[in-house]
């Protein structure tokens, strides 16, 4: 990686801060609602800088991205693209820019991650309304509507090529929004700020003291203790993916959100939990996603091609933690 990341042994329950700051600046934060997760964004500035304004612009970037974004918004841009015929759908360039990215890495990572799970999604979510698990009949047909090479991008707009295919952003756009926060409180007059998603956290520039940001990977296994404590150099993301947050609940029985794409059913991979560190808020997001639904032995081998420049964190379901070879 560009940027050097330091591993500390440590364990957590969740992604949460650890800092302290300097008497040059004043830590102030502010928490809200969005992308159907609660946002935490922290500043280190000092007394005479406008923290307030610099939150409402936060939200407002956020509300603009989930408003585009979101599956469950009515006229969000995703909702309209479902609801379309195939053919061309004219839309937002932040929009086409993503989807283009989400699918160069559905195929460098062999459609373990795939914004066209939608169709799997929503039966998974449907079933779970109704308390019974997925037909035969309905998830192969669900799988069947489940294709990455079903649309493509050009120029603003998205070209659709079966009627049945549908996207879900929530593997990438949460990481997407994150590296929008980053880009502007970069132009912000602020020393250093930590922008946490609950599962995504991004930093920005250094803590007052000139020292690097560190941020805890909570421990899945047990949940009083650490995992991995990091430090991340400004500019870096980590994103976790884990089958211990979100679940569908059926029949008493909870089967984790993962999708595997190839299956539609969750990942059965051997791991609990991936960590991906990164540049890109997008790309994080994304492969800590389809480095779950590999499992660890693919996932190292993808690393080992160098396809994208990343580290990652693996914990399996018997609590065994290890990294990749940098940050080891």
């Amino acid at each position: 990686m560009k940027k050097t990341v330091c591993l500390l042994l440590a364990c957590i329950i969740l992604l949460m801060p650890i800092s302290s700051c300097a008497q040059s600046a004043e830590k102030v934060s502010d928490s809200f609602l969005l992308m159907d997760t609660l946002i935490t964004v922290t500043l280190y500035a000092t007394p005479d800088t406008d923290t307030a304004a610099i939150f409402s612009e936060c939200r407002a970037i956020l509300e603009e991205l989930d408003a585009l974004w979101s599956r469950t918004e009515e006229e969000s841009v995703t909702t309209c693209f479902n609801l379309a015929k195939k053919g061309p759908f004219a839309a937002d360039w932040k929009t086409c820019d993503l989807l283009e990215r989400a699918l160069k890495i559905s195929e460098t990572t062999g459609g373990a991650f795939d914004i066209t799970v939608a169709p799997i999604v929503m039966l998974w979510q449907r079933c779970e309304e109704e308390q019974r698990l997925p037909t035969d009949a309905e998830m192969l047909l669900a799988l069947s509507q489940t294709d990455r090479k079903s649309l493509y991008v050009l120029g603003t707009n998205i070209i659709k090529r079966e009627d049945g295919t549908q996207i879900d952003l929530g593997g990438i756009g949460k990481g997407e929004a994150i590296s929008y926060l980053v880009t502007y409180l970069e132009s912000c007059p602020i020393e250093g700020a930590l922008v946490s998603f609950g599962s995504n956290v991004a930093v920005v520039g250094n803590k007052p003291d000139g020292r690097n940001f560190r941020v805890a990977v909570k421990n899945p296994i047990d949940g009083n203790d650490y995992a991995k404590v990091l430090e991340l150099s400004a500019g870096q993301v980590l994103s976790v993916s884990g089958d211990y947050e979100r679940y569908y609940t059926i029949g008493g029985e909870q089967y984790h959100h993962i999708i595997d794409p190839a299956t539609g059913y969750p990942a059965e991979s051997g791991l609990c939990s991936v960590a991906v560190i990164c540049e890109d808020g997008a790309l994080a997001d994304a492969l800590s996603t389809a480095l779950f639904v590999m499992g660890e032995t693919r996932a190292r081998e993808f690393y080992a091609s160098g396809v994208y420049d990343f580290e990652a964190i693996f914990i399996t379901s018997d609590g065994v933690v290890s990294t990749t070879d940098s940050l080891q």
